[in-house]
């Protein structure tokens, strides 16, 4: 009984040491190992940042229905498991809330009336039993009265299998939670607390001459009000000064070195000169608020300020500006219709899934340059999608957006692909903004580029049988669709959470550097094509998939670029295009302009991409959904490239753990080599076993048993 009396000890004093281990390491929530190599199971360090910077209470319900679809219900436990993080890293600010709506009829009633949680119905099919399950599987964030939900379609990944199977996984949910973090929490922001989480003190700097042109006189008072204004919330955080650089040549070459602020008239022609600028500035960072306009007021001064402050503010949610083309239908479709006496039916629109998918990050403004108000303050980002025929008044606003420090995204090239009756056709397209750019250093080639590196395409075939021809299709390699991979994503930072990107009828871009070191303007490539690339200008050659790649003029060709510096104005020299006349006013009473541009850009970014239909609901349709298509790298591509232009590293950060798939590289040469060593390589081996074993018996001596001996008796008689 000792020795049992012991054992029994030893093991209950293992077992309570087993317990006070683990009620010891329960208070240690980041006790754990990420292997992977790109550390896609823990909480990143933009996330805990912001988690850690919450000042309210968040939560976060999880509805989960207990009896759900096989492959749904080992997702639950690791969404769980996030949320939990979440909460452990908050300090108490984020409440996580594990509902299960269909065991409660009030909590389903709650889910459904207050957040629009429905339940949903997916099919099971095994051969125990078959039918449709109904259940919940969505979180929803709230803070305050304001929510953000997402479902089923918004968390889950389903991808086909060779085998016929579906492969469910979680999209990037902390993506999802983080950028649901920000939306809700620091959308809506007062001044006071603008100023607060800016770090470091800005200051508004006002040059105005003492006799200004009688339209700008009231301008001055109004910036003088509107700071009076913001230094009553900002106290210390805002300073304001009013200078003359007029009446004192050292102070004009001193705000000429520091901000490039010139003697400005009112005219193409000249007059008496005066300085009206504003410039708000930080520790790093100078932006030029655009004053010589009649329509200037002390709210118009405030809230372009409180605009900057939410640009350098850490965690506000950005503004994009988007400028897409004005949906048409084929004019051969048109005249059919106006032939039959039918009505017009509305077009639908070429870039409404891009505009879906950036409203879920950012605040999204419709831009028109056109407008006689031009680029609105408020736009951190303005994207340019496909321009075409921009006449000057809208190359003026988008000129003087960028001279105003906004950042540009211009995508568009030379040609744009159209789907008809007649089939598939490539247009040639004129920007508009050809001098305005070769004025930057930047030239988008009137040519086409073919790639040898490409993604194939859905071509119609037809097939006879016996019951007569049939049409089917195939998938087969097509030059036109370059698949930038590889070493072609030049940048690494935005190359994040894209395996490749998709550029569709493209044109090569070429700089020219004496422009670039003129204005001092760095430049950056994005994307380039392979090196069994090529151009051609020749449109009629795009119905065709048979090419042959050429022997000699093979070369990576720029694609995508971006410019960083302070840009000077296309407009320095050159006529300022007058204003639209209003209808009632007679072109004979037409004021004279009294626009003045902006001279230099403060430190800002530009980036060019030579084509747009890689964001178009026409490619997203026909193209991006066959086997190999990259719409949904190339959407996380325009993401990236507006966090990019924001200095918003963070979301890129977060954005490339497991938001794209993951493609195997492919591999140009050596196939048939690895497939025959798969089947080589373990055939040897078998053989070379066998041989050993083989060896080893014919080796092995057979044992003889000795001979028994005899067994005496005590008679002396031996027997065996």
């Amino acid at each position: 009984m000792g020795r049992i009396s012991s054992l029994l000890l030893t093991l209950a004093l293992a077992g309570l040491n087993l317990v006070a281990f683990n009620l010891l390491l329960d208070g240690f929530s980041g006790a754990r190992v990420d292997l992977t190599e790109e550390r896609l199971y823990s909480i990143s360090p933009a996330t805990k940042r912001i988690v850690r910077s919450l000042e309210d209470d968040v939560t976060i319900y999880g509805y989960f229905s207990q009896r759900t679809h096989p492959q749904l219900a080992p997702l639950v436990p690791q969404v769980a498991d996030l949320l939990e993080e979440y909460a452990a890293l908050s300090g108490g600010r984020v409440h996580v809330e594990i509902i299960d709506p269909g065991e409660d009829e009030s909590a389903a009633e709650e889910a459904r009336e207050r957040f629009g949680v429905e339940m949903m119905p997916f099919r099971m099919a095994s051969k125990y039993e078959a039918g449709v399950v109904n259940a919940y599987f969505s979180v929803v964030l709230r803070y305050g009265d304001q929510y953000e939900r997402y479902g089923f379609r918004d968390l889950i990944r389903v991808e086909p299998l060779p085998d016929g199977n579906f492969d469910v996984r979680l999209r990037n949910l902390e993506y999802d939670l983080t950028r649901a973090l920000k939306k809700v929490v620091y959308s809506f922001r007062g001044s006071e607390e603008l100023f607060e989480r800016v770090e470091s003190p800005m200051r508004l700097t006002l040059l105005a001459s003492e006799g200004l042109p009688e339209i700008f006189q009231e301008i001055p008072e109004a910036v003088r009000t509107a700071a009076a204004e913001l230094q009553e919330k900002g106290g210390e955080k805002f300073l304001f000064r009013e200078l003359d650089p007029s009446t004192d040549d050292a102070l004009a070459d001193e705000m000429y070195r520091k901000y490039q602020a010139a003697p400005m008239s009112v005219g193409f022609f000249g007059g008496e000169s005066f300085y009206l600028y504003g410039f708000l500035e930080t520790e790093d960072r100078v932006e030029q608020l655009y004053l010589a306009d009649e329509g200037i007021s002390a709210a118009t001064v405030r809230e372009a300020i409180e605009d900057a402050l939410r640009r350098q503010a850490p965690g506000f949610l950005k503004t994009v500006g988007l400028v897409v083309p004005e949906p048409e239908l084929p004019e051969e479709l048109m005249r059919q219709l106006q032939m039959q006496g039918q009505r017009l039916p509305q077009p639908p629109p070429e870039f409404e899934q891009v505009r879906r998918l950036l409203e879920l990050d950012y605040q999204i403004a419709s831009v028109d340059l056109n407008d006689a108000a031009g680029v609105p303050t408020e736009v951190d980002t303005l994207v340019v999608l496909r321009p075409e025929n921009l006449p000057d008044r809208a190359l003026y606003h988008l000129d003087q957006y960028l001279m105003r420090g906004g950042r540009v995204i211009l995508c568009g090239g030379a040609f744009s692909a159209k789907l008809d009756a007649q089939g598939l056709r490539v247009d040639a397209v004129e920007s508009g903004l050809d001098d305005w750019l070769s004025h930057l250093g930047v030239t988008i080639e009137k040519t086409l580029v073919l790639d040898d590196r490409n993604q194939s395409m859905l071509i119609p075939q037809t097939q006879m049988t016996a019951l007569g021809p049939m049409r089917t299709f195939a998938l087969e390699p097509y030059p036109y669709l370059v698949a930038v991979q590889e070493e072609g994503l030049v940048n690494d930072q935005l190359a994040r959470a894209v395996g490749a990107v998709g550029l569709y009828w493209s044109s090569p871009i070429s700089l020219d550097e004496e422009r670039l070191a003129a204005q001092e303007l760095n430049s950056m490539e994005l994307l380039r094509s392979s090196e069994r690339s090529w151009v051609d200008d020749d449109t009629t050659a795009i119905s065709f998939v048979d090419y042959e790649v050429p022997e000699e003029g093979t070369e990576p060709q720029l694609l995508a670029v971006a410019l960083t510096g302070r840009f000077e104005s296309y407009f320095n020299e050159r006529e300022i295009p007058a204003r639209e006349i209003l209808p009632a006013m007679d072109a004979g009473e037409a004021p004279p302009s009294t626009d003045v541009a902006l001279t230099r850009s403060p430190e800002t970014r530009l980036v060019v991409v030579s084509d747009a239909d890689f964001l178009s609901d026409f490619v997203a349709t026909t193209i991006g959904t066959t086997e190999g298509g990259f719409f949904e790298e190339n959407l996380i591509f325009m993401q990236n490239l507006i966090d990019w232009t924001n200095l918003d590293n963070d979301m890129i950060g977060i954005r490339s753990r497991g938001a794209a798939l993951r493609r195997l590289a492919p591999r140009e040469s050596g196939k048939g080599m690895i497939e025959a060593l798969n089947y080589a390589v373990p055939a040897l081996v078998l053989l070379g076993l066998a041989t050993l074993r083989w060896s080893r018996r014919r080796n092995v001596r057979p044992v003889v048993a000795p001979r028994p001996l005899g067994t005496i008796h005590s008679s002396g008689r031996t027997e065996g």
